[in-house]
């Protein structure tokens, strides 16, 4: 089950993003408050509005409501974020795959809450990415990836939680073998696909992908 989750954050390009959503097959979209107002822009219908409903554009809220949109409206004072509220929804509906829009730009602690985020969602045992118009961003944990995309993207690699171990880097510019890379550590900063694959593994620990698309 394949879940798209649109957050407040900041979405560059619509048709881009639209297009990328279009290639995805979601099973269900859920737009956390805000969120929202970046679905409408790219004229796709949430099947779940989540939050206190202070962000979203208010003439929204009669439209979906007329679409008979499912709302879930939580209070300001809570102690879960939308955006948690949204991907324990998302449990209930039994995700396989989340996908964040929206995760990234404006508060910067937002978006480093989102990317922690996707730690606890693999947690849950469900695949986590965030796209936007520029990157493709996801965790490797205890296995090895190829990932497809095209010659010249720019791949960066971070240990998160700790150190991780045996690390290797495989059709990239700067190779690793059976490597450590430490937590946080810039070693894995800016690499380049040679081809339109490459491979990561990682033996033991996190390491968040990030895929800079070649536009």
């Amino acid at each position: 089950m394949k879940i798209c989750i649109a957050l407040n954050g900041i979405v560059n390009d619509y048709n881009k993003t639209k297009e990328m959503i279009e290639n995805q097959n979601y099973d269900y979209f859920i737009g956390a408050d805000g969120g929202c107002n970046h679905l409408n822009a790219m004229g796709i219908l949430p099947n779940y509005v989540i939050g206190d409903l202070d962000s979203i554009n208010k003439d929204l809220i009669q439209h979906y409501e007329e679409q008979r949109v499912m709302f879930k409206k939580f209070p300001t004072h809570k102690d879960q974020t939308d955006s948690e509220i949204c991907v324990y929804l998302a449990k209930t509906l039994n995700a396989t795959q989340i996908d964040f829009i929206g995760a990234l730009g404006g508060r910067i602690d937002h978006a480093l809450a989102n990317i922690g985020l996707m730690y606890y969602v693999l947690e849950m045992g469900i695949e986590p990415r965030i796209l936007t118009s520029e990157e493709e961003i996801f965790i490797i944990h205890n296995d090895n990836k190829v990932i497809k995309g095209k010659k010249g993207d720019t791949i960066s690699i971070l240990a998160l939680k700790k150190d991780a171990i045996g690390v290797t880097l495989e059709k990239l510019e700067y190779p690793l073998d059976n490597a450590k890379v430490s937590y946080l550590s810039p070693l894995g900063i800016s690499n380049v696909m040679l081809e339109d694959e490459c491979k990561i593994t990682v033996k033991d620990g996190y390491l968040l992908v990030i895929r800079n698309l070649n536009i």
